[in-house]
C-alpha cells in the first residue's frame, strides 16, 4: 500500500451499493488513515458535504432519486471546492464529458482501482499544501 497522504484527507464516499461504498471507505480509512464518511444516497451525501465540506468526494453517478451528476453540480459550487471523483459502472450511459460538465474532476469506471483514488486525493492534498 502507498504511504498515507500527509496530512490525511477528509473524504466523503457517496455510493448506493453498500458493498462498494464500504470497500472504498475501509481502504481509505483503515489502509491509509483518511477521515472518511459515507452516504448511501445522493441526497444524504449532498447534505453531508454542504454541512462539512470534505477535501474529496468519491461519488457514484447512477443512483436513485438524486444522481451523481446533480450532486456534482451542487458540490462544484462549494467554497472551498472539494475534489470530485466520479465512479461509475455505466461508462457508456454516462460519458466522461457529461460527468466533467457536471463538475467532476476525474472519471473512473468500476471497479475503480483504489490506488488511483488514493493518488488523486494525495495529489490534491499536496497541491493544497503548496511547496514544502
Amino acid at each position: 500500500m502507498p504511504a498515507p497522504a500527509s496530512p490525511s484527507a477528509s473524504v466523503l464516499v457517496i455510493e448506493d451499493n453498500m458493498d462498494v461504498a464500504d470497500s472504498i471507505t475501509r481502504f481509505l480509512r483503515v489502509g491509509l488513515g483518511h477521515e472518511v464518511r459515507v452516504a448511501y444516497d445522493g441526497a444524504s451525501g449532498l447534505r453531508m458535504a454542504t454541512a462539512d465540506v470534505p477535501d474529496a468526494v468519491v461519488c457514484d453517478i447512477a443512483m436513485p432519486k438524486l444522481d451523481g451528476l446533480k450532486v456534482a453540480e451542487e458540490l462544484a459550487k462549494l467554497t472551498p471546492r472539494p475534489l470530485l471523483i466520479a465512479v461509475t459502472g455505466f461508462a457508456g450511459v454516462y460519458p466522461e464529458a457529461q460527468a466533467r460538465a457536471a463538475g467532476f474532476d476525474f472519471y473512473l469506471v468500476k471497479p475503480a482501482d483504489p490506488f488511483v483514488i488514493e493518488a488523486l486525493i494525495r495529489d490534491r492534498k499536496s497541491q493544497a499544501a503548496g511547496p514544502g
